[in-house]
């Protein structure tokens, strides 16, 4: 083998490869790590959606309708909050239902009669006592008890501490159909929209309210009072004609025999 040069072995020849060929040591190059990607995510976007519980077993402790809001964040984490809806107030059960205290007519007033096919309407005003849960409306009815019938006058009324209905009846009865207003005694009906007229009176809500009774009558056709009879007056029967006279007959002798009683005693002291 030829004699290499001095300026070979400075170079750093280390070794003879395969076959006698020369091997050059190369020098280690420093391996550069490439940088990350950067995310695609923005730190700033979030994901809000409201999802509602199934109608399933999943039933709420506390009585109400329930939602959850879930908030996403760009990190993947959630985080839900239940929220839940009002709850039923209740109040002191020693507390007295709430209730409807006529003012127009007044409660005290005589037997109330109002004409069906007057043109003038009828004005009902109350106010409310004890009330302390507010209702969200309220409905006036009427009911006849002999009809054994009812009918709805308003529904979901704006409710007000006094409230003022008027009802024109004869509009009203215009508008029936095979179903007229008989002339009877009715009684007004007020309660709560959300409930019933047969719910239990519960303390501090409106209870439902029974407690004015009217009347409604119609007009008749115009008679002639020498023309008119007493349907009454001649109905009676010979034995009825018969027993009356008794009775007068019998107290005029018993007030004689009172007075000559009388009389003769005086005369005698």
């Amino acid at each position: 083998m030829m004699g290499l040069p001095v300026s070979a072995l400075k170079l750093g020849l280390s070794r003879l490869g395969p076959n006698n060929n020369l091997c050059v040591a190369q020098e280690n190059q420093p391996t550069k790590t490439p940088a990350p990607e950067k995310s695609a995510t923005d730190n700033t976007a979030k994901e809000t959606g409201t999802s509602k519980p199934s109608d399933g077993n999943n039933n709420n402790s506390d009585g109400g309708d329930s939602t959850s809001k879930v908030t996403k964040s760009a990190a993947g984490t959630s985080k839900t909050t239940k929220t839940s809806a009002p709850k039923h107030t209740t109040f002191n059960a020693l507390d007295p239902p709430g209730g409807v205290a006529m003012i127009d007519p007044p409660i005290t007033a005589a037997q109330t009669l109002y004409r069906i096919d007057n043109t003038d309407p009828i004005t009902w005003k109350w106010n409310y006592t004890s009330l302390q849960g507010k209702p969200s409306a309220i409905d006036v009815l009427i009911s006849c008890s002999k009809a054994t019938a009812t009918w709805t006058l308003t529904q979901n009324m704006t409710f007000a501490p006094t409230a003022t209905f008027t009802w024109d009846s004869n509009a009203f009865q215009q508008k029936q159909v095979g179903s007229q207003l008989p002339v009877e005694q009715y009684t007004l009906l007020v309660y709560d929209s959300e409930g019933s007229f047969t719910d239990t009176p519960e303390p501090g809500y409106l209870a439902p309210f029974s407690g004015f009774q009217f009347g409604l009558y119609t007009a008749r056709p115009y008679e002639n009072l020498t023309e008119w009879r007493c349907a009454t007056c001649s109905a009676a029967t010979p034995l009825e004609r018969q027993a009356l006279g008794f009775v007068v007959a019998m107290s005029l002798l018993t007030i004689f025999s009172f007075t000559w009683y009388v009389t003769g005693i005086a005369a005698l002291v």
